[in-house]
């Protein structure tokens, strides 16, 4: 059985070395769109690939976020370039478990053939103020999930999604769509695999998921029905940051626990599960991360503005060259020059 994993990353240097290590020890191949990274997030890529491990790097500097198209594309280049049984669409945040090869393949295998995806449960972890503060691993130092898991799963793709050109993964991978058709297909579940989903890890991270993901959701230049579809967390929380400034007196701890909704900053014991996540794997790169949401937001915006330059057309100043009759002009007086 051939399993290779592909994603769509943007700003997440403090995941994205976990992310490739523990996948691609489940994974034959790992082929990754580099979004538009300002933080560090592709310098790491990039040391990682020159280790030799066995992934592709594809760069996309165009700021808006168009996932759903860009990973839709590079399912089917996976597919036709590597030939694999079956394609995981992962994001940075998750982590395919349990960490066990046979249990992967014996789950897969009894999926019917002619199905193009299935679902994989996603188990989200929460920050606690028991997690080791001087772990840089994430993996490592977020161990706790709550009890009762979220209805959210994610699809995986078989040969069956190579095969019909009207598949469509849709925005987040959590659905494939039919081009054309309303709705979501429906689609079995494989309840032995889950991915280990860590979506807030710090209070720099949290800031630049926010506003820079929104900002790149507005980017894309969506007609407002699909905006709206697709953005509706990231609008509700860069609104509460940016226009009624909720977290501006927030320290770390609050700003976690106003990004989960909880209504105080305290997490309960008994809604937790310690189910930590293995991470067999030393971390070679934490100093190329850029851990500063400011200067991550210029450079987004920075990159966002080269790319749509403005129109000096309709008002140009034309200079001559400096002559004697400009030298010689009395105070007050223009000469030499026109505007037009």
């Amino acid at each position: 059985m051939k399993i290779v994993g592909i994603s769509m990353i943007g700003n997440d240097a403090d995941i994205v070395e976990p992310f490739v290590r523990h996948n691609l020890g489940l994974f034959e191949h790992l082929v990754v769109i580099v979004h538009c990274a300002r933080d560090g997030t592709g310098e790491i890529l990039n040391a990682l690939q020159g280790e030799g491990l066995s992934l592709t790097l594809v760069i996309d500097d165009e700021p808006a976020f168009l996932q759903g198209e860009r990973m839709t594309w590079l399912a089917r280049q996976a597919f036709a370039a590597l030939q694999p049984d079956f394609v995981f669409p992962v994001d940075v945040d998750e982590f395919l478990v349990p960490a066990e090869r046979g249990t992967i393949e014996n789950a897969l295998s009894s999926l019917p053939a002619e199905v193009p995806a299935a679902r994989v449960r996603l188990r989200t972890f929460a920050v606690t103020a028991d997690d080791p503060s001087d772990e840089p691993n994430p993996v490592q130092r977020i161990r706790y999930r709550p009890r009762d898991e979220p209805k959210v799963s994610k699809v995986i793709l078989t040969r069956a999604f190579a095969a019909d050109p009207s598949l469509a993964i849709d925005q987040g991978n959590h659905a494939l769509l039919r081009i054309g058709s309303s709705g979501e297909l429906r689609l079995p579940s494989v309840p032995a695999l889950a991915f280990a989903h860590y979506p807030v890890r710090s209070a720099v991270q949290l800031m630049n998921k926010t506003v820079i993901g929104y900002l790149a959701h507005i980017a894309a230049g969506r007609p407002t029905i699909e905006e709206q579809r697709v953005a509706t967390h990231w609008r509700r929380c860069y609104e509460e940051i940016v226009h009624r400034r909720s977290t501006r007196e927030m320290n770390e701890q609050q700003l976690i626990a106003w990004f989960h909704g909880r209504q105080d900053t305290r997490v309960r014991d008994e809604e937790l599960v310690l189910e930590p996540t293995p991470a067999p794997y030393a971390l070679r790169y934490t100093h190329l991360i850029l851990n500063d949401a400011y200067a991550t937001l210029a450079r987004f915006t920075e990159a966002l503005i080269r790319r749509r330059p403005g129109n000096l057309e309709g008002m140009r100043f034309e200079h001559a060259s400096a002559s004697p009759a400009m030298s010689d002009s009395q105070p007050g007086q223009v000469t030499g020059a026109k505007l037009t």
